[in-house]
């Protein structure tokens, strides 16, 4: 079937639907405070987080930051109920000796779902560049941004390292890496454009170790372009593919372009800085299409429910919380949009399946929206006030029906 008679069906089944919806497509939520918090979340301590991961199959959690030092990835041991070791293992990451006075930070770590090898996303300070395509300056040449560990004992090793060069921008404050839905290819952010305004994605086919090797040579028709300097610690030359993301409407100066995955039967789903992408491949190559939500202008953070036909997407730095329809990473263009009273969202939601709950961050709080058994927003929210401030690091356990949540210090 094509995509046209595709989204055209998924309309129609969303308007047969809409009217037996009693909530409205857009409405506004007032958050109820909450004095204690539920069972079912615990904290971590690990400061100024931005981002988080949890194995349920190693037993561990992982939540990378972006504090000032060397411990930039907290991994703490859980026990057989999900209870946390009390102090993490801390990790530096990996950057040149020429960037040794520059600050490197993580922005996104993700387990294998059926290897022990952790994929984490690392960037450094970096001069802004606008207007005309420059090349990195040398000493930002060699940082590899792409960083596999592999996993023995609950102990973290590195075994690989990519995604250096012009192939790459520096300096961006946003980006996670994300898996199709076969965990066959690895998805990268923030490849270089064809201008310093844009930016773009790029993937990696992964072997049976779960490492990234050399994507596949494309079909004739495709329109992406190979990303260069990419080696691994091996010294092993990679030639993942890129796709160039078109130049949009922002919002900021940072141009972030994979904010949360979902990959889908079907199609890839992305949220990035104008919005999100769904992406599929055809004949080898990644065809993709953008679509727009009203409102939704700027960077975005996406996520999907893992077993609902239903996409989330949290505006940065805004109030605004949309559910999309999708079937197998195909999108039905019939958003709810939800202003959520007095906040100002950011980061990458989280569902909560056993709870039926969508977990989103503020600066200070921890947001708790209510979900429909179809996977949809009941206009609900539960507001977890956080005193010691609350980052970006959040993860949930599908196995203990648990939600980490870092925090700057303990309450």
């Amino acid at each position: 079937m094509s995509w046209p008679r595709v989204f055209a069906a998924l309309l129609l089944i969303g308007s047969q639907t809409r009217a037996a919806d009693q909530l409205a497509q857009e409405f506004t939520i007032t958050p109820e405070k909450l004095d204690a918090a539920p069972d079912y979340v615990t904290q971590v301590v690990v400061p100024d987080a931005s981002c988080a991961a949890v194995s349920d199959a190693l037993g561990l959690l992982v939540v990378g930051s972006q504090a000032p030092g060397d411990q930039q990835l907290a991994v703490f041991k859980l026990d057989a109920a999900g209870k946390p070791s009390a102090e993490p293992v801390w990790l530096k990451l990996p950057k040149p000796e020429a960037l040794a006075a520059k600050a490197s930070y993580p922005l996104g770590v993700l387990f294998h779902p059926r290897l022990p090898v952790l994929y984490v996303w690392q960037d450094v300070d970096a001069p802004p560049v606008k207007g005309e395509k420059k090349p990195l300056p040398a000493e930002y040449v060699e940082f590899d941004h792409l960083l596999v560990y592999g996993i023995k004992d609950g102990a973290l090793e590195l075994v690989q390292s990519s995604a250096s060069g012009d192939g790459f921008k520096c300096g961006l404050k946003a980006g996670t890496v994300g898996l199709d839905f076969g965990a066959k290819n690895l998805f990268v952010p923030n490849a270089a454009g064809e201008t310093a305004d844009e930016a773009g994605i790029a993937f990696f086919a992964l072997d049976a170790e779960g490492l990234p090797g050399e994507t596949p040579e494309e079909a004739a028709e495709q329109k992406g372009k190979a990303v260069k300097n990419m080696t691994t610690s091996k010294g092993l030359k990679k030639t993942p593919r890129a796709v160039v993301l078109p130049k949009r409407l922002h919002t900021s100066h940072y141009y972030p372009s994979g904010t949360g995955w979902f990959g889908g039967s079907d199609a890839l789903i992305m949220g990035g800085y104008s919005g999100c992408m769904v992406a599929d491949f055809h004949n080898g190559g990644l065809r993709q299409t953008w679509f727009s939500i009203p409102i939704l202008t700027g960077s975005c953070f996406a996520t999907a429910h893992p077993t609902l036909p239903a996409l989330y997407l949290c505006l940065h730095d805004h109030n605004h919380l949309y559910q999309v329809g999708q079937v197998n990473g195909i999108v039905t263009l019939l958003p709810q949009i939800a202003t959520v009273a007095g906040t100002h969202l950011d980061g990458l939601p989280v569902v909560l399946t056993k709870q039926s709950r969508l977990a989103v961050t503020e600066a200070k709080s921890l947001h708790l929206v209510g979900l429909k058994a179809d996977g949809k927003l009941d206009g609900q929210d539960q507001m977890l006030p956080l005193p010691g401030g609350v980052g970006k690091g959040l993860a949930y356990s599908e196995k203990l029906g648990r939600l980490f949540v870092a925090v700057d210090k303990a309450n």
